[in-house]
């Protein structure tokens, strides 16, 4: 059995999240007991696309980098992560328009160049935020769905509206081997809650409302003990309007687009997210979805660009 295969899920947290270190290459990765193999490419693209492949002799597994801008970013990642890349996602989400960010192609091309080096070994990817999102669009646009082993999908948003027919057609084909986890607490995964218009099987993370970057950050997680199984809840009638709520906005244009174009201008990026947004929140009678975009661009997100 591959290693990927025998870690717990607390284990493959672990595992993603040194995507947020600089691993070096040649550098040895265990968790707990398990050897997951050896860096051996440290991918860092010029639209700042980050991403680790880790490989040993049975199976290749790829680590798509987060957004350093939530805690440790700086005028470079907040550039190429935010707005280069995450808020055009939601742009284009909320205007219906297929514009797909620098980010989610290069994040394509490591997958197939991975395959292509590796061949017949079994692919395992895993992704946190911005790296899951760039994560979905690689599997969309993967040339050999049989190479992949399994993916592990953490907090990003959902992209499906972005998909072609071909793209969405490529994922339903390795729909049992991605793993989708959601906190619907957290303002990042704005429009997931589609369970049959995602990428992978959705997983309902049984958590608790709490800060927002300590939401994010897989704060709302709890494990079994004796199994280090993450805690999932049933869907429920909290995460049934929660998607009703999600899908009015993501169908809505209009002002939510213009606040969305607007804040790329870094001058009104305080003032639009003080003002502008709370107008909005009063405006429109499903205020639990926008009250969630309010909370990504007021909260900690903000302050740590200061």
């Amino acid at each position: 059995m591959n290693v990927n295969e025998q870690l717990t899920d607390l284990e493959r947290i672990e595992l993603t999240k040194k995507s947020y270190d600089e691993l070096q290459l040649g550098e040895s990765i265990d968790i707990g007991s398990h050897h997951i193999g050896t860096v051996c490419r440290n991918v860092h693209a010029e639209d700042g696309m980050r991403a680790f492949v880790i490989s040993n002799p049975q199976e290749v597994t790829i680590l798509f980098k987060g957004s350093y801008g939530i805690k440790r970013g700086n005028p470079q990642t907040w550039r190429d992560e935010w707005f280069k890349t995450n808020l055009p996602i939601l742009r284009a989400m909320l205007s219906h328009e297929s514009r797909v960010p620098s980010q989610l192609k290069s994040a394509s091309k490591l997958l197939n160049e991975t395959i292509d080096q590796f061949k017949g070994t079994q692919i395992y990817i895993y992704g946190h935020s911005l790296g899951a999102i760039n994560a979905q669009f690689a599997l969309a646009n993967c040339h050999h769905p049989e190479a992949i082993g399994a993916a592990y999908l953490y907090e990003g948003t959902n992209i499906w509206l972005l998909f072609t027919q071909k793209e969405r057609r490529r994922v339903a084909l390795m729909r049992e081997k991605i793993f989708n986890y959601v906190d619907i607490y957290d303002p990042v995964t704005l429009g997931i809650t589609e369970t049959h218009h995602m990428v992978g099987k959705l997983c309902y993370v049984d958590s608790e409302p709490m800060k927002p970057i300590k939401q994010h950050m897989w704060g709302g997680y709890s494990f079994n003990p004796d199994d280090g199984s993450v805690k999932l809840r049933k869907i429920d009638q909290a995460f049934l309007a929660e998607a009703r709520s999600e899908h009015k906005l993501l169908t809505r244009s209009g002002d939510v687009t213009e606040f969305i174009e607007k804040i790329s201008s870094t001058d009104e990026i305080k003032k639009m997210a003080a003002e502008k947004i709370d107008r909005m929140v009063e405006h429109y009678p499903d205020h639990s979805s926008l009250a969630k975009l309010a909370t990504l661009f007021k909260s900690e997100l903000l302050k740590d660009r200061d």
